[in-house]
């Protein structure tokens, strides 16, 4: 009742200047979240990051400019999250979309945004078509790309279990296809003796992925990529166990959270999974003195005392809020749509507080990719232990 409370008001608020015409001092950025339908819990990067930009505001803005972000709920709809777009960029008159949620909401849109010359910056969607300066010059991920992310496993597999025989669970859509395709290239690229000896697609409409987990663990795989989401990767974890399927498995960074995937998957079940990371993770020790981190508690405590510190998404969305500030500070007094995107696209070596140390952020425009290095890590039954160093993909 909280949440929903804190909800109502955000949605109220919203409402009251959603027509306010932005003033000389202020910048007016745009978003659209999930804040109802089914993946409302998705919303926390919206929530975490309007209190982040009050917090900006509070200390006097940027460069002498507030900023309004406004959040508006697009139910994790496409056609919603285009009409809700329009209405930021068309009544609103937002200079930039950041962060917004989601990936078929997100390319429902970026046909528009580009046409219109306008930042779609940072966004919550991994696939490389985010990423794309020559189709896409006015749009850029704010997470690590899938197909990154697949290749540093593929790269771990290469080195670890060469000739390996690899069993895949996958989520049939853009997410699950391009994360699975770009898994096979690199490893046949690496281990031309390695194989996929089977690949499970399952349907985010399907109750469980146990019968798929059932029909690859009948292969004797020794890898298996579990490149599930949500739920479904507690289910396939949990089967796994069951079966007695000790492969070497690997979860991909939006699913190795421990209270939220493993712990329902059982810690047993999960313990010596893979995974790798560019952040810090909330709630564990090796973070427990790291200003940094601190200084986020600190922050959640004052203006988001209501918000979960154990919920990852309100760490990465408050790491994510800082960059985008760190675009605007370079921007200086001129923040058009022209040198907002300049300065979004020439970063370097920029170190964000939520990032793992050795780990930045660089653009070029050239490349939109803004991670290419992550640290691989092994869960011990209880918390992921780091197995090396950062590990660039090629």
């Amino acid at each position: 009742m909280h949440g929903l409370c804190a909800t109502l008001m955000l949605a109220a608020a919203l409402a009251a200047c959603g027509s306010a015409r932005a003033a000389d001092s202020e910048l007016v950025l745009g978003q659209t979240m999930p804040y109802s339908g089914p993946a409302s819990a998705l919303s926390a990067v919206g929530k975490v990051q309007t209190r982040y930009f009050q917090m900006i505001n509070d200390r006097g803005g940027i460069n002498g400019h507030k900023v309004k972000l406004i959040s508006l709920d697009d139910g994790y709809s496409p056609p919603k999250a285009v009409e809700q777009t329009r209405r930021l960029i068309e009544n609103d008159e937002a200079v930039a979309i950041f962060g917004s949620m989601g990936t078929a909401q997100n390319a429902a849109v970026q046909k528009y945004l580009n046409a219109k010359k306008i930042p779609q910056l940072f966004v919550f969607a991994a696939s490389e078509r985010f990423a794309d300066p020559k189709t896409s010059p006015y749009t850029i991920s704010g997470m690590t790309l899938f197909s990154t992310e697949a290749a540093i496993y593929a790269r771990l597999v290469a080195e670890h279990t060469p000739g390996a025989r690899v069993a895949v669970l996958y989520q049939n859509d853009d997410y699950g296809r391009e994360y699975r395709r770009s898994f096979k290239t690199e490893l046949a690229r690496l281990d031309p003796k390695a194989e996929i000896v089977a690949a499970s697609p399952y349907e985010v409409t399907s109750p469980t992925v146990d019968s798929q987990v059932v029909a690859l663990a009948s292969t004797n795989a020794n890898v298996f990529l579990n490149a599930s989401t949500g739920k479904f990767t507690s289910q396939a974890i949990r089967k796994a166990g069951e079966l007695g399927w000790r492969a070497q498995q690997f979860l991909p960074i939006g699913s190795n959270f421990v209270p939220t995937i493993l712990k329902p998957a059982g810690l047993d079940n999960a313990k010596g999974a893979i995974s790798a990371t560019p952040t810090k993770s909330v709630g564990d020790p090796e973070w427990a003195n790291d200003p940094a981190y601190l200084e986020w508690l600190a922050f959640m405590r004052k203006y988001y005392p209501e918000g979960d510190i154990e919920d990852q998404l309100n760490f990465t969305g408050w790491n994510v809020a800082v960059l985008m500030t760190k675009v605007i500070e370079a921007c200086g007094n001129d923040l058009s749509r022209q040198n907002i995107m300049k300065q979004a696209t020439a970063l370097k070596n920029v170190a964000l507080p939520g990032l793992i140390p050795g780990i930045t952020v660089n653009t070029s425009p050239d490349d939109y990719r803004l991670i290419t290095s992550l640290r691989p890590q092994r869960f011990d039954g209880e918390r992921w232990v780091p197995m090396s160093g950062t590990m660039a993909a090629q």
